[in-house]
């Protein structure tokens, strides 16, 4: 397939909600599409079923993704989930699902957008345009400040102390090993 070719097709996608049982329906036994089982598994441990999107070529799945914005304040976005089954990979459907989900987080009033990635992962989402910040214990972050949905605002030379607080804490979440310093900017 052409570049062309892939773009028109990702382009005459749809998404949509998509239910657990859609998800399931589309499920492969290829090793590629092994994410697809824990990504159903942790949807079903969030309960967030309700915040599936998938990306849907005629009344086939070709991915999903599901995003979560925090309740208290600073709000921020979080790519909990994302997977594209393999018959579609390399067709934009996944920079399609990360573009959704800065829209939604933008439209949703998020002050930062967060994705923790696991390893095999990193290479897609720094291709898409994340930065990752810092190593976690089994994943890379990347957080940045959300200021419009097309702006990944991440290359910056020094670290928003919300953003630094966020690396820095304790526990879960927090880093085991920086790719940035903070040099003590007070706030963008």
């Amino acid at each position: 397939m052409t570049n062309q070719e892939a773009r028109s097709s990702v382009n005459s996608m749809k998404l949509r909600p998509t239910s657990r049982d859609e998800f399931v329906a589309h499920l492969t036994k290829l090793k590629e599409d092994r994410f697809a089982k824990r990504f159903i598994a942790k949807c079903d441990m969030m309960k967030h079923w309700d915040l599936c999107i998938g990306a849907w070529d005629g009344d086939e799945l070709a991915g999903a993704i599901v995003v979560t914005i925090s309740k208290r304040k600073p709000l921020v976005a979080n790519l909990q989930l994302l997977h594209t089954f393999y018959k579609f990979r390399g067709r934009g459907v996944g920079s399609l699902l990360c573009d959704y989900a800065l829209q939604h987080a933008f439209d949703n009033k998020a002050e930062y957008f967060r994705v923790s990635a696991e390893l095999d992962a990193v290479p897609f989402y720094e291709k898409y345009g994340f930065k990752m910040i810092c190593r976690q214990k089994t994943a890379q972050l990347a957080m940045f400040p959300l200021i419009r949905p097309d702006i990944l605002e991440n290359d910056m030379d020094t670290l928003d102390p919300y953003i630094w607080g966020q690396m820095n804490r304790k526990g879960k979440g927090g880093c085991i090993e920086c790719f940035v310093e903070y040099k003590g900017v007070d706030k963008f």
